[in-house]
This record gives structure tokens, C-alpha cells and sequence, in this order.
């Protein structure tokens, strides 16, 4: 009986501590994955491939974390309120310049706040982004991951870039980005975007580089990166983040039917960027080179009036620009700048950009169907 008691008392005692251990197993299984029963591999695929593809998908898992957790502190909301715009009942004819010549500029109204992104650029306070989120605007706002909010100011500008950058006010326990080279980087890098995508901050989103140098519509001499990483409005000017947590890019823009992201956007070299920053700290503003001329590309029908086989056409000569004083003309054909044929504009403009004011260039030209060779000094882009 004694025997038959402790039994007894055994089974009950091991069930009541077996099941406290099933749910305390069962608790660990829930917190802890390594705990969890592993999911069954799919047909065709053995447990170990399919257990190793397991084991890649956690790496990438504990990549893009610490790439989060590197770069969200140091990226920024920005909401740039007190702008203006053209009333929305204005009439049409006041976008001719000839008409607001005599009736004065057209009415304007209040724009929306605009609400952006942004990084921070160093310890003093520096944020960067795109100017047209902060264009015009009488008031700007920092918002930092933690929810502390800013007053900034906006220390200076590039039209060309579409960069700008603002002073943060007393800002405290900031965490500035590292930038990368935005030179280094390959069609098919993993790149991170991260901003705040309709105002939803801290979005974090995924792709790769699909091109680098891209050239895109209404941005001549301009090259971007393109990636497939989603980019939706309110990403303007957040930072597009390679896999060592480095700034590679700004967020610019996308190309869209819809307005939203289809896995087309585009974002400015981070080097570009680091030249305008240059410029705006020792400065407070951006100094572009120019020739002074209007370019255009020559058809085939055009080439072959001017008697030429490549180049671009001059339509106008800005008065008092290099170009003017050197003795270019309305129809001349630039063939080469410095020894080097082109035969598109976006190339040449580009290649203008690489130099400063006051430099000197030889160009090329036919005028009449002769070649002439000319030296002209680079004035300032207006």
C-alpha cells in the first residue's frame, strides 16, 4: 500500500510538473525562434537547402537591422510651412511673361506645408535635403527620430542639385550619417531608402541599384542613381543607405503613371552632394561655371546644311558671357571642347560643370563650313 501511495503521489506530482514545463516550453517556443518547431521544407527541396536558405534569410534579417538601427537616428522629418504658390484661379495668361510685364505678377496664395525628409550632416546641426521641399518657405521644422522637434534654417541652396542645406537650432544628442562614395557604387548593390513616405516616419524599404548615370527628362547635364527600392512622396530628400550604413544618395523623384512607387526612382549622387555642401558652408551659396551660350542637338538634315558630320548648334549668345567676348555667334556648331567631339548637349554641359569660374576652355566651332578654334573664360551660371 505504502508503494501503491508513493506511486501515487509520483504520477500526480510528475504530471502537475510536466505540464508547469510543457508551458513553460511552450512560453520559450513563443519568445524564442530557436525554440520553435522549423517549418516543413516545400516538395522538391531538402531539409538541409532548405534549412541553410533558413539560416541566409535570418542573416539578411540581422543585416537590415543594424543598418535601421545605424542610420534611422540620424534621419529626419522636415515640414516647411508659409510658402507660396500661384493662386489656383489665377489667369492662365499670366505665364506669358509679356503679360505680367504690363499687369504685374499673377496672384498667389498660401501653399500647403510641404513635408519631407532628410539627414543629419555633422555635429554642428546640418541637415540635407532636396530644396523643393523647403523652397520658399517662411518656416522649417526638424523633426528627429525620437520625436523631438526643431526649429532649422535654411543656410543655403543649389537650384541645379536641387540640394539644400538647413542649421538645426540647439539640437541635442544628434547622430550625424557617414557618407560613402557614391563613385563605387554598381548596377545591383543592395541599397536601403529610408524617410518618411506620406509622413510615415522612420519607413524603411529595400531594393538594389538598377543604373548608375542615369540621365533623366527635364534635369540636363544632371546623372542619377536609379533603384527599385520604393520611393513615394515624402521621401524626397532622405538618405539612400548602401549595406555598410553609408549615405550613397539623396532621394529625388520617381517616374510614376499613378503618383506612387512602381520600382523607378532616382536619387542624387552622394558625391554631388558633398561639392554643394562645400560650397554652401564656405559660401552660403553654390557658383556653377557657364560658356553663355544657348546649345542645341543638330538633326541629320541640320549637319549636313551646316557641312558638319558632329556637333551642337548655338541658337544664342548671352551678352557679355565669355562666349560673347571670345566672338561665338548664332549658328555656330561646337564640334569639340578641349580636344574631346560632341555631339549632344547634355555631355557638354556636363563636362562644363566639372570646371569653375574663371577657367578657360578651347572649343572648336564651324562657322560657314570652317573650322575656327576659340579660347574662352568661363562666367558664372545665371
Amino acid at each position: 500500500m505504502a508503494n501503491e501511495r508513493f506511486f501515487s503521489q509520483s504520477v500526480r506530482h510528475l504530471r502537475l510538473y510536466g505540464m508547469k514545463y510543457f508551458f513553460a516550453l511552450a512560453a520559450l517556443a513563443v519568445l524564442h525562434p530557436a525554440f520553435a518547431a522549423p517549418l516543413d521544407a516545400p516538395p522538391g527541396v531538402s531539409s538541409e537547402d532548405f534549412q541553410r536558405a533558413m539560416s541566409q534569410s535570418r542573416n539578411w534579417q540581422i543585416v537590415n537591422h543594424a543598418i535601421y538601427e545605424a542610420v534611422r537616428p540620424s534621419t529626419v522629418q522636415i515640414i516647411a510651412a508659409g510658402g507660396t504658390e500661384v493662386a489656383a484661379n489665377a489667369d492662365p495668361r499670366m505665364k506669358d511673361p509679356f503679360f505680367r510685364k504690363f499687369f504685374g505678377p499673377p496672384p498667389s496664395q498660401e501653399a500647403p506645408p510641404s513635408i519631407g525628409s532628410g539627414f543629419i550632416l555633422d555635429d554642428s546641426g546640418l541637415v540635407v535635403t532636396n530644396l523643393h521641399v523647403v523652397r520658399n518657405a517662411k518656416n522649417v521644422q526638424v523633426i528627429l527620430a525620437d520625436g523631438t522637434k526643431v526649429p532649422g534654417v535654411i543656410r543655403g541652396s543649389d537650384e541645379w542639385t536641387d540640394i539644400a542645406v538647413i542649421q538645426m537650432k540647439n539640437a541635442k544628442n544628434i547622430r550625424p550619417a557617414r557618407l560613402g562614395d557614391s563613385d563605387k557604387v554598381y548596377v545591383g548593390d543592395y541599397v536601403v531608402a529610408l524617410g518618411n513616405p506620406f509622413g510615415l516616419q522612420g519607413t524603411f524599404s529595400t531594393g538594389v541599384v538598377s543604373a548608375v548615370a542615369r540621365s533623366v527628362p527635364g534635369d540636363p547635364g544632371m546623372k542619377f542613381l536609379q533603384t527599385d527600392a520604393a520611393i513615394n512622396p515624402g521621401n524626397s530628400g532622405g538618405p539612400l543607405i548602401n549595406l555598410d550604413g553609408e549615405v550613397i544618395g539623396i532621394n529625388r523623384m520617381i517616374v510614376s503613371p499613378a503618383g506612387g512607387s512602381v520600382g523607378i526612382g532616382f536619387a542624387i549622387p552622394i558625391n554631388e552632394v558633398k561639392k554643394v555642401i562645400a560650397d554652401i558652408k564656405a559660401n552660403g551659396t553654390v557658383v556653377r561655371p557657364a560658356l553663355g551660350v544657348q546649345i542645341e542637338n543638330l538633326s541629320p538634315e541640320g549637319k549636313k546644311t551646316l557641312g558638319v558630320e558632329t556637333g551642337v548648334v548655338i541658337l544664342g549668345v548671352v551678352p557679355g558671357s565669355g562666349a560673347d567676348k571670345a566672338g561665338l555667334e548664332q549658328k555656330d556648331v561646337i564640334t569639340k571642347v578641349d580636344g574631346t567631339i560632341y555631339d549632344d548637349t547634355e555631355p557638354l554641359r556636363s563636362y562644363i560643370l566639372t570646371k569653375r569660374v574663371g577657367d578657360k576652355v578651347t572649343l572648336e566651332i564651324v562657322r560657314n563650313k570652317v573650322v575656327q578654334q576659340l579660347q574662352i573664360v568661363l562666367g558664372k551660371r545665371q
